[in-house]
């Protein structure tokens, strides 16, 4: 009796431990189903919110084909990213026009691998404005051109090579403006930060300007970055895709198309937008509204004339970015159109 209990006890423990051991293997293989179906409920979600941010992007650019810029600048488009819900998600769209902003890759030919004079020259004057170095700019062309001859205030590659992380440089366009911060002179303060210093911040708030002055001059326009651009059109060698759009070109931007331009005019040129509705449509419609650009710069030459060689008055590139929310799942795509050759020049999800 003892040795049948004794046996029983023991077919018991081992019952007992079989199950343990079955019920734990389910367990285990329980969570790891609940954690891949988390994970493909998570992806799912994500590839989702994706594909919505895609049909955001193709409906910027089907409104961008279809409707007339300063239809669009009519409405706001420009001025502010727009939210709006689709199927059971939202999507926010931001639309800007890139090219009234100086190109640093246009600082180097294409043709030639040598300096830009004119695209230095604004940037020069742009860098007086905010009271940076001009020798800065020469690093950038080093950074940019194909070539191995230092700039006199330049880096090439045996300088990255000293560096303290050791670095490369690209000799190639530039993809975002934050490659600038891999440069030597270039930090995220002198990028992105109001540079105006304690003074003129007093001098250039909204108590001491007149309302001329508040419609050409905001906070954002003493960033350096938000006067730059690194976008190029589908063609970057066409004759007039490094013109500088003057309906959307900052103030700054403005005073420095030519060493001629004053700051009251730049700020007329500027105010004068929101006065026409928030565009100039050709130069006529420019003159009337600034005369003093009939002044002579240099023997007959006016500051028209002048201007005229280096504007357009519609973009040649737009940035598009679009945001898409489906629960908590969110995504962006972003995308740079040429509306002139109608494709996209680049894309970064």
């Amino acid at each position: 009796m003892k040795l049948s209990r004794k046996r029983g006890f023991v077919v018991l423990m081992l019952v007992f431990l079989i199950l343990s051991l079955t019920l734990s293997s389910v367990l285990v293989l329980f969570s790891r189903s609940m954690g891949e179906y988390r994970g493909a409920s998570f992806q799912a979600g994500h590839v989702r919110a994706k594909m919505l941010a895609q049909s955001g992007l193709e409906t910027a650019i089907l409104v961008l084909t279809r409707v007339p810029a300063d239809q669009l600048a009519a409405f706001g488009i420009f001025a502010a990213p727009i939210a709006m819900p689709l199927g059971d998600g939202i999507i926010s769209l931001a639309i800007t026009e890139e090219s009234g902003r100086i190109n640093v890759n246009r600082l180097v030919h294409f043709f030639d691998d040598e300096m830009d004079l004119r695209t230095r020259e604004m940037l020069d004057r742009l860098a007086t404005s905010f009271s940076l170095p001009h020798e800065m700019w020469d690093a950038v062309v080093d950074y940019i051109d194909e070539n191995s001859n230092p700039m006199p205030r330049g880096f090439e590659k045996q300088d990255y090579a000293l560096l303290t992380p050791p670095r490369k440089i690209k000799n190639s366009r530039l993809h975002s403006l934050e490659e600038l911060l891999l440069i030597p002179g270039f930090d995220k303060r002198i990028l992105y930060d109001d540079l105006r210093s304690e003074d003129q911040k007093k001098n250039t708030s909204t108590d001491f300007l007149s309302d001329e002055e508040r419609m050409a001059i905001s906070d954002s326009d003493f960033v350096l970055a938000n006067n730059l651009t690194v976008a190029l059109p589908y063609d970057p060698q066409e004759s007039s895709s490094d013109k500088i759009n003057l309906n959307t070109a900052p103030y700054h931007v403005v005073l420095a198309l030519s060493e001629f331009m004053t700051p009251v005019i730049a700020r007329k040129i500027v105010a004068g937008r929101f006065k026409r509705g928030g565009r100039y449509k050709n130069m006529g419609e420019l003159m009337q509204t600034v005369p003093e650009l009939s002044g002579r710069t240099t023997g007959n030459v006016t500051l028209a004339q002048e201007l005229e060689q280096r504007i357009v008055f519609n973009d040649r590139l737009y940035k598009i970015v679009a945001e898409a929310s489906i629960g908590s799942q969110t995504a962006h795509v972003m995308a740079y159109f040429d509306p002139v050759a109608r494709k996209i020049t680049s894309y970064l999800e």
